[in-house]
């Protein structure tokens, strides 16, 4: 009973760890450091390094590989699309020493390419945002198609590979069309296949799924309430809520027609306009809000264990609680402080935002009644220091 867990300083390692731990099952630990978020926890059986999987791709495939030949590990959990797309490329040099419950790399990238998704979305029938697909990075004739700005753009991949190592990309916002080809003129990466989507205002909500071999196992669902960067990022604040139609049902489809197999979430967001499930994104991994789940009652880490080592899977016999909310501190201070610095003009917001005031106010709410805090847990409280140190350093260093 012994887990290897890849990115030790991602939020869902940490959930990871803890959910496993709980369970007594001996975690190990990686990182490009020994120390990371996931490390520190009481939870964490062992800690190593391993060499960048970005600058040194193979080193790092090599360096997992005899991580799993020294402890014996049973099942091997790659929490970063860099991680989890470099093991799967190299599944078989794994297959004798442990299990990978993970999609086939095919799979992986059908999902995880945004430009490959869209257009797979439009043959399913799934709504996607108006889009313009830009499969070279250039322009010409392509922004007579757009309407409207500002508009987002994204490229295909979020990693791409850039002379031999990986390289993490970016989504981008442009508010005119002089805007837009700055941006494909100055960024690299958008001469690669790339999105150009109408900028849709509404709620994000997302599915979560753990699927065998295409079938769905466990399924569950979210909304973000608060997000970083306030216009739309990563979820600070996100509560559980009832399995929404269709939109449901448009994720197990993308995942069963996929042959999807290992965890995923489907990320939608409904236009305020319309009511309308518009398809985002797809995480082909564990997610940022994990511990949500956790929280809520579906134990995501700890099913997936048991899927991979045949065990019966411990499924809730009620189903999750409804209502739980998921707080991330530092990550909800970072857009308290977002909010009070810049105006909205800066940040991208809609109509109807927040005001400043209101922010604050809904920031020093710390004490709700079904909120728990992602990181900070009094039972194991060595994570939270650890970010908070890691925290304010980063805040001391660009104040120089």
């Amino acid at each position: 009973m012994r887990v290897l867990v890849t990115d030790g300083n991602e939020r869902s390692a940490l959930a990871i760890t803890r959910a496993l731990g709980q369970h007594s099952i001996d975690v190990v630990v990686g990182a490009e450091t020994e120390r990371s978020l996931a490390a520190v926890s009481k939870y964490c059986w062992r800690a190593i390094s391993y060499p960048s999987p970005f600058e040194d791709p193979l080193g790092f495939v090599a360096s997992i590989l005899q991580t799993v030949r020294r402890f014996h590990v049973m099942v091997v959990f790659p929490v970063s699309d860099g991680a989890m797309s470099l093991i799967a490329q190299h599944r078989q040099k794994f297959a004798a020493h442990t299990k990978l419950p993970i999609p086939a790399a095919t799979a992986f990238e059908a999902l995880s390419n945004k430009y490959q998704l869209m257009q797979l979305a439009g043959e399913l029938g799934i709504p996607i945002p108006q889009t313009v697909f830009i499969p070279d990075g250039r322009l010409d004739g392509a922004v007579g198609g757009l309407r409207e700005f500002p508009v987002v753009v994204k490229p295909g991949q979020s990693v791409v590979k850039v002379n031999g190592s990986l390289r993490k990309t970016e989504v981008h916002y442009a508010a005119s069309e002089a805007a837009l080809r700055r941006l494909y003129n100055t960024i690299d990466y958008l001469r690669q296949p790339s999105l150009i989507q109408r900028r849709v205002e509404g709620e994000g909500q997302g599915v979560f799924a753990l699927m065998n071999k295409g079938k769905p196992v466990a399924l569950f669902a979210h909304r973000r309430l608060r997000e970083k960067p306030p216009s739309g990022g990563v979820s600070v604040l996100r509560e559980s809520i009832a399995l929404p139609q269709p939109m449901t049902e448009y994720a197990v489809r993308l995942l069963q027609n996929a042959g999807w197999h290992g965890v995923a979430m489907v990320e939608f967001k409904i236009d305020r306009q319309t009511g309308t499930p518009l398809l985002m994104e797809v995480n082909g991994r564990f997610w940022g809000s994990l511990q949500l789940a956790i929280d809520a009652g579906l134990n995501f880490p700890y099913l997936l264990y048991q899927l991979a080592a045949g065990e019966p899977l411990e499924l809730p016999p009620n189903g999750y609680r409804i209502g739980v909310k998921s707080r991330w501190l530092l990550g909800d201070l970072d857009h308290l402080l977002l909010r009070l610095r810049k105006k909205d003009a800066e940040l991208s917001l809609p109509p109807g935002s927040p005001t400043k005031l209101e922010v604050l106010m809904d920031f020093c709410r710390f004490y709700q009644r079904g909120t728990r805090y992602e990181v900070l847990r009094l039972n194991d409280p060595r994570p939270f220091a650890y970010e908070l140190r890691q925290y304010v350093r980063n805040l001391l260093s660009l104040s120089q």
